[in-house]
């Protein structure tokens, strides 16, 4: 992957291909002062528009031809900060037709939240995946120019944030590699050395160490692939942690949708259904490797659902490591089946808490469409502190209910349970399906993540393809995290 250069200065030297952003809280308000902005935009008279900027001034300088442009950071649906996040990622969207080199954002301290804003813009804005394009994009540098001395306190917080981006960004990358590429067997020796790297004690279960684990449900779903299933298990456990956090994520490397098949379309962005495990172990690697004193734990089921004379079928009757029996009524109902299984390893564990993450349920983004996750649990409180982590992460989260009543559909004749519910609230019964394999006395959240993490057209100021979402919600929410 590509990613934009991302630095801060006091001080400004012009160089070739300059685009100079001067921000605006409103019509009136500047949000840098005047001796920041260099002499040879000084004094100049507004030009017209040039190219797909609205500019100042524009043209050349000793050093260099130039743009200048102002941009305005109000709206009635936006925060400053995801406003400015909006207008870097569109310049740097454009630099290469307008042959731009550089964008340089310059601030005043009344905007130092918004130095922040201009290096998540960059380093994930400024994404791109060109692993196989022959082509590459040529990315601009991103450069803030304040008037301000950064206190170490604050230098501190952005090499901590850059660190988090970088894990945001692992996670696109797996999640955008094609299926052919990244499989159960493959990503699973990928987060083994990764992980290890991070910080995390790795360790990895093939199918025969699943089957004497009885892991039924990842086996059932796995096992009609040529790439075996695996569950890969981190744990990051400083000398005196805080407290104990469980992560579990979903991890269909890519989802057919097995005999109940997809429709081809529907099958388009299915390489996005290990989005739980991108995003829950590149968190719990995020947390290893900037050594936050909690016990982290992450367990992420990978399977391939595919179709094959081992695949499973409809009716089958599978039995999940809690010893719960339960009737499969729909082969494309998988994710939960693997996620069963890790959720009773986690509960074994027993943690201050379990948060798993998966791209569960379509019903859940008729819900709340494409840009926002779905929060289920029982403990209303708990699953608040998610939802403040995702404001904080500027990430968007919805408590949706755990409608108990609603156990009934998935109640079997020959079985426990069945794996899907009716049409109607499939997101709550997916979600009560998860809350027969966690512990009554474990503090528990589920994340339905299949609205921002599948999407493939942009998110904020994302562009296209995988957005990585929750890895900063996590962050957000172990930093703060007191059991």
């Amino acid at each position: 992957m590509a990613v934009c250069k991302f630095s801060v200065s006091r001080k400004y030297s012009a160089v070739e291909g300059d685009l100079l952003v001067f921000p605006f809280i409103d019509e009136n308000t500047p949000v840098f002062s005047g001796d920041v902005v260099p002499g040879h935009v000084r004094g100049l008279k507004p030009a017209e528009k040039q190219g797909k900027f609205l500019t100042v001034s524009a043209g050349e300088c000793k050093d260099g031809r130039f743009i200048a442009c102002t941009v305005r950071l109000d709206d009635k649906n936006l925060s400053p900060g995801q406003m400015l996040k909006k207008h870097i990622s569109s310049f740097i969207g454009s630099c290469q037709d307008e042959k731009i080199n550089r964008v340089c954002l310059f601030l005043s301290e009344q905007g130092q939240d918004l130095a922040g804003q201009c290096q998540e813009a960059a380093l994930l804005g400024g994404y791109r995946f060109d692993k196989y394009l022959e082509k590459k994009p040529e990315l601009p540098e991103v450069a803030c120019f304040l008037d301000w001395t950064l206190s170490k306190e604050y230098r501190g917080g952005l090499l901590d944030r850059e660190v988090l981006f970088s894990w945001v960004n692992f996670a696109r990358d797996i999640l955008n590699e094609p299926p052919n590429e990244l499989h159960p067997e493959s990503l699973a020796s990928l987060f083994q050395k990764t992980g290890k790297k991070a910080g995390l004690k790795v360790t990895v279960w093939d199918e025969k160490r699943l089957l004497k684990e009885k892991c039924g449900g990842i086996l059932a779903v796995g096992m009609g692939a040529a790439s075996r299933p695996r569950l890969v298990m981190g744990q990051y456990k400083p000398r005196k942690p805080r407290g104990f956090i469980a992560f579990v994520g979903k991890g269909v490397t890519m989802d057919t949708g097995g005999y109940c098949l997809k429709p081809a379309q529907s099958q388009i962005g299915m390489k996005y259904d290990m989005g739980g495990a991108a995003m829950t172990f590149a968190a719990a690697c995020c947390l290893a490797s900037l050594k936050v004193p909690l016990h982290i734990a992450v367990i992420t089921p990978l399977v391939e659902n595919d179709i094959s004379s081992r695949a499973f079928h409809t009716q089958d009757i599978v039995t999940m490591r809690n010893g719960k029996t339960v009737q499969v009524d729909n082969t494309d109902a998988e994710g939960r089946l693997i996620l069963a299984d890790a959720l009773c390893i986690a509960s074994e564990m027993k943690p201050d808490c379990i948060v798993d993450a998966a791209t569960l349920t379509g019903a859940c983004v008729v819900a709340l469409g494409e840009d926002i996750a779905g929060v289920f649990g029982s403990d209303r409180d708990f699953n608040n502190s998610l939802i403040e982590a995702g404001k904080r992460a500027d990430e968007h989260l919805w408590e949706m209910p755990l409608f108990m009543p609603y156990m009934e559909q998935l109640k079997a004749e020959i079985a426990d349970m069945k794996n899907i519910g009716s049409r109607w609230g499939g997101a709550i019964t997916a979600a009560l399906f998860l809350r027969q394999f966690v512990n009554e006395d474990v503090t528990w959240s589920h994340i339905d993540i299949a609205g921002p993490c599948v999407k493939e057209e942009p998110l904020g100021f994302l562009g296209k393809g995988a957005k990585g979402f929750g890895v900063k919600t996590l962050f957000e929410f172990a930093k703060g995290f007191k059991k």
